[in-house]
């Protein structure tokens, strides 16, 4: 399987003959997937097959054919993410919360760039997580992409992110019991006490989706201070649901985080695409559970795509206290 951006104005390029296997130089069948942001070709190829050679208007290139490393994350409960110079103790306390909480066993981490310390940082502060039974560090060295103007709108180029969710579906989770695709500044939180893990697992189709919920830093907390980390457990104070109808008819909140998902991969159909916010064209997977909502750390980041440090002056018309989260915090300290 290649995975790439699409071919856009170089598909016509992509005749028959233009892949072949070696050694041997023999002629592959193939045949190619267009994916939003995203394309595949996925390549019938004999199984001494150590590398592809890809001829496209005359110029050639080889690709070492990559070793499958799902047997890795076989049976695993797994965490994934991408990830750009996240402090060290953050990506931790994900992991650690993700364990104590939900189960996850082992964590896929993509490092896109990172520039204030090198992928051993990331192992270090993964190895020292209890309950983590394997943990991946991957570069994934690609600009992530021009940026749209607000969750839906114009993210038309960002293909570094979706290349690394279906690099990782095929690569490494094929054969995992279950994937949870989040960020480092997102904590799901139950409102059963069931894990989101479990919850795709024991869903008919396999897979579950949960909206978020943003946690803001607020004058009420002690100022920031830029020598100390942050940390998930500072924050108490969440913006409060704003009720509005989308197309005047479907109701909304306006200040909810767009959703995320958990998934058993192999009830995931190949034809489906793994997305940020959904999995696309699998229509189960659009249904939204209201047993798990995610928080939204404003102030866990590493401020990448605009300043996120802001302080609110806390209004009780526009934000509360959360104390679900306050509870959670309270077991995990206590644990």
């Amino acid at each position: 399987m290649l995975l790439g951006p699409p071919l856009f104005n170089l598909e016509p390029l992509l005749r028959p003959d233009s892949i072949r296997a070696l050694p041997g130089n023999g002629v592959c069948a193939f045949r190619y997937r267009k994916l939003d942001r995203h394309m595949q070709i996925i390549v019938d190829a004999p199984a001494d097959c150590t590398a592809l050679s890809l001829t496209l208007g005359g110029h050639r290139a080889e690709v070492v054919v990559g070793a499958n490393l799902s047997e890795r994350f076989a049976g695993r409960r797994v965490l994934f993410t991408l990830s750009k110079n996240n402090d060290p103790v953050w990506i931790r306390d994900w992991a650690r919360f993700a364990h104590r909480f939900h189960g996850a066993d082992a964590v896929l981490f993509y490092d896109n760039l990172s520039d204030r310390y090198g992928l051993d940082t990331v192992r270090d502060a993964l190895s020292g997580v209890a309950g983590t039974e394997i943990a991946e560090v991957v570069s994934w060295p690609f600009k992530y992409g021009p940026q749209g103007l607000d969750a839906w709108r114009f993210w038309d180029s960002d293909f570094c992110q979706l290349g690394a969710w279906e690099q990782a579906r095929w690569r490494f989770l094929a054969m995992a019991r279950s994937v949870q695709v989040g960020d480092i500044d997102e904590l799901v939180l139950s409102k059963t006490g069931k894990s989101v893990f479990a919850a795709a697992e024991d869903d008919f189709f396999g897979t579950v989706r949960y909206r978020g919920r943003w946690v803001l830093g607020t004058d009420r907390m002690p100022p920031l201070d830029t020598d100390t980390p942050r940390r998930h457990t500072d924050y108490d104070t969440v913006l409060k649901p704003l009720e509005r109808r989308r197309f005047g008819i479907l109701r909304q909140d306006a200040n909810a985080s767009p959703p995320k998902w958990t998934v058993v991969p192999r009830r995931c159909p190949e034809t489906a695409q793994w997305g940020v916010h959904r999995i696309a064209n699998w229509l189960p997977a659009a249904r939204v559970s209201s047993a798990f909502c995610y928080r939204h750390f404003r102030e866990i980041n590493s401020n990448w795509k605009y300043d996120r440090l802001g302080r609110d002056a806390f209004d009780p018309a526009v934000h509360e206290i959360d104390q679900d989260l306050i509870d959670y915090f309270a077991r995990w300290k206590a644990n």
